[in-house]
This record gives C-alpha cells, structure tokens and sequence, in this order.
C-alpha cells in the first residue's frame, strides 16, 4: 500500500525528483516563476498549501490530488460512543440529585437509565450530542 506519511521534502518535491524534471522546468510548464514553485513545494512540506495550488502542481506532474477525510471508527460507533458519554454524565447527575434527597439508586437502575438514555439520544437529533 501506500506510505501513510508523505517523505521529509513532500509528495510534490519527491515526485519532481523522481521524473528528473527541475523546478525551473516545472515552473515553466506551470506559467510561473521558479520561486513560486519552490513555495509551494515548501508550504506542502508545512501543510500550509492550497488545495487548489497542490492540484495545479500535480496536473504539470502528471498526478491526482487524492484529498479524504477518514473517520478513526464506523460514524456509529463515534456516535454511540458519545451518546453514552453524555448519558453517563446526564444519569450521574440524576444520580447525585438523588442522593442529596437521601433517595438511593441501585446499580440496576441506574445501568437501565443509562441504557435508555443513551437510546433517547441516539433517535434524537445528532446535533444534539455535541453540545457541550
């Protein structure tokens, strides 16, 4: 597969090296100056380059930006994960409050009210979970 991290000089600078094309040259095919090209070479290196200006350079290379946005776990499981964050503080809260009102909760119950509370939030509005 592919590396996940791009090389210590960048995808673009690597790239241009391998097909032997200088920066002169490539700043030609693109319609810039030489400086620019080394620029932008840098600002891929920092993560500061523009979309836009990283697919121009890939075109005079000969190459796809390929851009996505991977979530870490399946969207439902980082939803029910926080669900049941916000359930638990929501259930302890409850909890505490009945507590002060000398009112026990058995572990049971309160491992029903999180169950059920986190199903409530989950068939709500996912908005909702993100608020703080």
């Amino acid at each position: 597969g592919l590396p996940k991290e791009p090389p210590g000089k960048g995808w673009l600078r690597a790239i241009r090296d391998a097909l032997g094309m200088s920066s002169y040259q490539l700043a030609k095919r693109l319609g810039v100056n030489q400086k620019t090209v080394i620029e932008w070479e840098q600002r891929e290196v920092k993560g500061t380059i523009s979309l836009k200006s990283l697919k121009k350079v890939a075109d005079a290379l000969q190459c796809d930006v390929v851009y996505a946005v991977v979530p870490w776990k399946p969207l439902p499981g980082i939803l029910r994960e926080r669900a049941s964050g916000k359930a638990a503080a929501i259930v302890g809260q409850a909890g505490h409050s009945m507590s002060l009102e000398a009112q026990q909760t058995s572990p049971a119950f309160k491992k029903k009210a999180l169950k059920e509370t986190v199903r409530r939030l989950l068939d709500g509005n996912p908005r909702r979970l993100w608020d703080s």
